[in-house]
């Protein structure tokens, strides 16, 4: 099969409802139009600006603590070369180290998120966005205490919201500007914090982000959520994430917004792939973030992307957004399956159907030649429980014969008619005691084979109907499921998963539950396993 995508395959192109929240780098997707409550959290739109109005405003407010500034500027205690840069800044120079020290000292007496906002607008105003960006990063480097005035490199929060204002304005502005802001940025990257600020204000700078993540905070770096959402908002390379050696962590959840997720994908494109997977694989994530959290995987253009999602395809929302990206990325889809359909992968089977199903609605793509079918048994052939008249429960789509693994009777010459496979899963499906006689009279791996297949889809009968249907390798890949289960809150179904390897029944099934009642990761789990024990 070529390797060739058409352009549309390679392009990430996230949905109205996913960019919402997102933080604006330039060059990168634009937000959907922030409403009151987004442009409080310091969200802007193109054509924004500030207002002259806000400069007179700022001012007012430092006027109004006037003494208060000049008794922290006279003070023994404050730093002679903050305090130069503040009275510089007073007497009218072009000083962000000066403006970031008064700002601080009036934010030490004032208090409040409206301080920092005042300021920051009216340094836009005033100075432009350039001095603004550079006053920011000064602003971590300042701490007013008292009626003193020092400097710090302790990882000092400022106020996110304008940090957030001052990045999209700068993601919006006119070029010329927006070089002009990253030419005086360069001045203020003097510290540690200034540097991620730096870096989050103006993302572009791969090298700036390189020395970020080179050096990042030691013993107080897992419990900063704010840092910690700057710089995974910057990030753009993947060498970025190889120097941070990072995983997101149930604290980012925490701390982050929904759209902090699509901020990455902005910034990463595919890269950002085993992240989002590896996140998804560890940790319990907030349900109203799950679905846009899987719609978001498949929406990343790589053959990476789609088949750590196949691999995942019976959780919770996987298969469905797995199905659009095979109509989404169609050329890359077939070629992915094909891979997968002939590799000895758990998946190869759940790849083969879709492969099948994938090819009949897309005759014009190319796939492998498909697998001789195995004839049809005769009717005298077939158990008697599969041609017995009965009514058969409603299948889903994905559960017809020529969708599904083959079952063959002993021997492997034969195989079941189409209405019998029909028959074979809707008893699997109501789990129905008489498939002993079909377990007796069929080859016993095509039968698990067609379990795994039906297990991968992802409804809960067929996790149950695995106890029927499976052989030992199934009672191996149950349990090597079930740790993963239970880190992500899914205990019930790790425990479905031990009663259908005791329903198997084999000897090495025995001895796979064995284990599990020894070592499986929850008590609860190996609990189950022990009182499923013969």
């Amino acid at each position: 099969m070529s390797d060739h995508f058409p352009p549309a395959e390679d392009v990430l192109v996230l949905p109205e409802h996913l960019r919402r929240d997102l933080h604006l780098r330039r060059g990168g997707v634009l937000s959907t139009e922030p409403g009151v409550f987004d442009r409080a959290l310091g969200e802007v739109a193109p054509g924004d600006t500030v207002g002259p109005a806000a400069a007179d405003v700022a001012a007012k407010l430092a006027d109004e603590h006037r003494g208060h500034i000049k008794a922290v500027l006279s003070a023994a205690a404050s730093d002679p070369a903050l305090v130069a840069h503040a009275r510089a800044y007073l007497g009218g120079a072009d000083d962000p180290a000066g403006a970031a020290a008064i700002a601080s000292i009036v934010a030490g007496v004032r208090g409040g998120n409206e301080t920092p906002r005042t300021f920051t607008d009216g340094w836009i105003a005033s100075h432009g966005l350039a001095f603004a960006a550079c006053a920011l990063a000064e602003l971590t480097a300042v701490d007013s205490f008292g009626k003193g005035l020092r400097p710090t490199d302790a990882l000092r929060q400022i106020d996110s919201v304008s940090l957030r204002r001052v990045r999209g304005l700068l993601a919006l502005c006119p070029e010329e500007e927006y070089l002009r802001a990253v030419e005086r940025l360069a001045a203020h990257r003097g510290t540690r914090t200034r540097r991620f600020v730096v870096s989050y204000l103006v993302p572009t700078r791969d090298d700036w982000m390189d020395e970020c993540c080179a050096e990042p905070p030691s013993a107080e770096w897992g419990s900063n959520a704010f840092y910690r959402e700057r710089l995974w908002a910057s990030v753009s390379t993947p060498r970025h994430l190889e120097l941070l050696g990072w995983r997101l962590e149930d604290s980012d959840f925490d701390a982050l917004t929904y759209g902090m997720r699509a901020t990455m994908a902005d910034g990463l494109g595919a890269a950002v792939a085993p992240v989002l997977v590896d996140a998804w694989d560890r940790l319990k994530i907030y349900t109203r973030w799950r679905e846009p959290f899987v719609e978001l995987i498949s929406l990343l253009p790589s053959d990476e992307a789609f088949e750590l999602l196949l691999e995942r395809y019976e959780r919770e929302f996987a298969g469905a957004h797995l199905r659009a990206a095979m109509e989404r990325f169609p050329v890359r889809a077939a070629r992915v399956l094909s891979r997968v359909a002939a590799s000895d992968s758990t998946s190869a089977l759940l790849a083969a159907g879709l492969l099948r199903t994938h090819l009949k609605a897309r005759p014009e793509l190319s796939g492998p030649a498909p697998a001789p079918r195995v004839p049809d048994a005769p009717a005298a052939d077939v158990p008697a429980v599969l041609t017995a008249p009965g009514r058969a429960p409603r299948l889903p789509a994905y559960a017809e014969p020529d969708l599904l693994p083959q079952v063959l009777l002993k021997g492997g010459g034969l195989a079941l008619p189409a209405a019998a496979t029909r028959r074979l899963v809707a008893l699997a499906k109501k789990q129905d005691e008489s498939l002993d006689a079909v377990r007796d009279a069929c080859d016993r791996r095509s039968l698990a084979d067609l379990g795994w297949a039906l297990f991968l889809h992802g409804d809960a009968w067929a996790l149950a109907a695995l106890g029927l249907l499976g052989d030992d390798r199934t009672a191996r890949e149950l349990a090597a499921l079930i740790p993963g289960w239970v880190r992500r809150g899914t205990k019930a179904r790790a425990v479905k998963a031990v009663e259908a390897i005791a329903r198997i029944g084999t000897p090495e099934a025995l001895d796979v539950l064995a284990e599990l009642a020894k070592k499986a990761p929850d008590t609860t789990v190996r609990d189950a396993a022990a009182k499923a024990r013969p």
